[in-house]
């Protein structure tokens, strides 16, 4: 069978109409050409967000009905509809799969109390603690499984790292520094594993729960951080807990979406590596999903022990 042609890299410069699906100029399978990353993005979100419109996230203590239901579903469909928006709007020819799909074959999963712990094909010896987004009041169920947890396999096994996947307990149900206890429980489990370095990884809200444990691990993984998430919460379920500054942090990697609409750009200083990434902060073309999975294996797979 013969290989599509290649095509050619099309320049920022360029005017790119957007394949728009209500128009009649709409083109199933995108257009005959290759978009620069931002205009690959744009048509892409453009896509998702006139087709599965983002639900209401308002959390119930901002005056939102407190059902996780509506938001865990759409992130945990979200993979698998960016793989089929791709293939509409970008084209067929390309590889539009997801890090998990791409990259955690060979992965074993054990389940623990509160948590999971994905073992990849060949150890290192070192551990990572994944703590999932969500806003401090979604992220289990459903989108711990379809959305986040794969993206947890794909890095395990492409860093050789063990990694537990904390289901930590949720506000309002739970005050912060209850969330913060049980994450600091579940670093000193793994410290008992023979983990050879321990990593905190945390996305979004849960970035800002990695980044409060800074103290205790070797290393920070910071994907998309929403750090104002704390300050945002009411003082009955803060606690009066704080995101430690940067310059207070181990060796860590941030992981910065270019077009992020609801987190802030945090303040990076001392040992930290910031890498950026055309993305919102839940869409991104396929492609990207895999390079920003590919830094977190990256990194963790460098990481030595702190203490």
């Amino acid at each position: 069978m013969t290989p599509p042609p290649k095509l050619e890299q099309g320049s920022p410069d360029d005017d790119y109409p957007l394949n728009d699906m209500a128009s009649a100029d709409f083109n199933v399978g995108g257009v005959r050409r290759t978009l620069p990353p931002e205009q690959q993005l744009k048509q892409l979100a453009s896509y998702l967000d006139s087709t599965y419109p983002v639900p209401d996230l308002t959390p119930p203590w901002a005056g939102g009905d407190g059902d996780p239901g509506p938001g865990d579903r759409y992130s945990a469909k979200l993979p698998d509809r960016i793989t089929h928006a791709a293939m509409l709007m970008l084209g067929t020819a390309v590889d539009h799969a997801m890090p998990g799909v791409a990259f955690a074959r060979g992965v074993d999963t054990e389940e623990v109390p509160g948590g999971l712990v994905l073992r990849p094909s060949v150890s290192t010896g070192r551990w990572a603690l994944s703590l999932h987004s969500g806003g401090w009041w979604r992220g289990s169920g459903e989108a711990l499984d379809y959305q986040w947890r794969p993206e947890v396999a794909a890095a395990a096994e492409l860093s050789g790292t063990t990694i537990l996947d904390l289901d930590y307990p949720l506000l309002p149900g739970a005050s912060l520094a209850e969330v913060n206890a049980e994450v600091t429980r579940a670093l000193d489990w793994i410290r008992t594993q023979g983990a050879s370095s321990v990593t905190a990884w945390g996305y979004s809200s849960g970035a800002a729960l990695a980044a409060m444990q800074a103290s205790r691990v070797d290393a920070l993984v910071l994907t998309f951080p929403d750090l104002d998430s704390v300050a945002r919460l009411p003082e009955s379920l803060s606690d009066g807990m704080q995101v430690p500054a940067a310059d207070e942090w181990p060796r860590s990697l941030v992981q910065v979406a270019l077009r992020d609409e609801v987190a802030a750009r945090p303040s990076i200083s001392g040992d930290a590596a910031v890498k950026e990434y055309v993305s919102t902060h839940r869409i991104s073309t396929p492609e990207v999903a895999r390079q920003r999975i590919r830094d977190v294996a990256e990194f963790l797979g460098s990481v030595g022990p702190l203490f």
